[in-house]
């Protein structure tokens, strides 16, 4: 078996207590999209457009070049380099005709040490796939919904044809130049036992392979409402967080522009839009030093961050803040 088992997030990282305020972001998720050719039932798109809209106040757009153009400008005014920019956010990156070109004008920029994207794949195509490779994609990772047709319409609402769906994953992983391949899925997209099934299928055609435990990521879908858990969803146990780190390091931007600190669906602040501010002054700005000690203090007296799990869910054990709290109050008000 080439493929390493271990999670598809980044595992090179830096205690966050002891760097933040932070010069540039290390991370931004940029949208492509809020489409998506899937309705897993875990996530906020099962809920169809009327209920996205009615509970996120969520619309469906694609971002248009002129957009993506004035956010890759604005990233080379930070002092240094992003460590990550992930062309990933609330729905499928490869429905955005124009993601190949996004790849490569954000490369030929030199913004960010890495370039990624996060897809279902169902979209992926080998034609698709030379392009992203072409362009200079550092890392693709791929979200599974099981191992069979079956499982993928049960899961997600979408006839797949799962021997075409592997064979184009394959096929990316043998045309592959310098990017990394990793492919992960959900515990519930398993029948009980396929666990070895997962890890042979995919073990001589990705980098890297995980499963991943559902966590109740979207706050009012109903296969997740009201679970408990214990640990986040790499199998870590946890405490509850008091903090959500991930605005002290992140930048998330919608497709129409709208920039919010994380890369959540709720927009807990909306911190301005590129097309009519400047990135460096949003990351800079009062709005934001005040959102992150809202976060500090507590993070529930926001009605959005109250009922995000992302604190438990994706934080990482070097990005927990809870024990550093008044220290970072006080570097704040410097």
């Amino acid at each position: 078996m080439k493929s390493e088992i271990k999670p598809i997030c980044g595992l090179k990282r830096t205690k966050l207590s002891n760097v933040i305020p932070l010069d540039t972001p290390y991370s931004a998720f940029v949208f492509p999209t809020t489409f998506c050719n899937f309705k897993c039932i875990y996530c906020a798109h099962s809920l169809g457009d009327t209920g996205m809209k009615e509970k996120y106040n969520f619309v469906k757009e694609n971002m248009s070049l002129d957009t993506f153009n004035n956010v890759i400008k604005q990233f080379k005014e930070f002092p240094q380099k992003l460590k990550m920019l992930s062309l990933t956010g609330q729905g499928e990156p490869l429905f955005n005709k124009n993601i190949a070109k996004m790849v490569e004008i954000a490369k030929k920029a030199n913004i960010a040490e890495r370039i990624e994207i996060i897809s279902n794949a169902g979209l992926l195509t080998p034609s698709l796939a030379d392009d992203l490779i072409n362009a200079g994609l550092d890392t693709l990772r791929i979200s599974l919904q099981g191992l069979s047709s079956k499982k993928y319409k049960e899961i997600c609402g979408a006839d797949i044809d799962f021997d075409k769906f592997l064979e184009n994953i394959k096929y990316f992983y043998n045309h592959k130049k310098n990017t990394n391949l990793f492919v992960k899925i959900m515990d519930v997209a398993l029948e009980v036992g396929e666990e070895e099934k997962f890890y042979k299928t995919f073990g001589d055609c990705t980098d890297r392979m995980y499963i991943e435990k559902m966590r109740p990521v979207y706050n009012g879908v109903d296969k997740t409402d009201g679970m408990e858990y214990d640990a986040d969803r790499y199998g870590r146990k946890i405490n509850s967080r008091k903090v959500c780190p991930l605005p002290f390091f992140m930048l998330g931007i919608f497709p129409n522009g709208d920039v919010e600190p994380c890369d959540g669906i709720y927009k807990p602040v909306v911190l301005g839009n590129v097309n009519h501010e400047r990135l460096i002054d949003m990351w800079n700005s009062e709005k934001l030093k005040d959102f992150w000690k809202m976060q500090l203090t507590n993070r529930f007296d926001n009605p959005k961050c109250a009922v995000c799990c992302a604190p438990n869910d994706v934080s990482h054990p070097e990005d927990v803040l809870d024990d550093d709290i008044d220290m970072l109050l006080k570097r704040l008000e410097k």
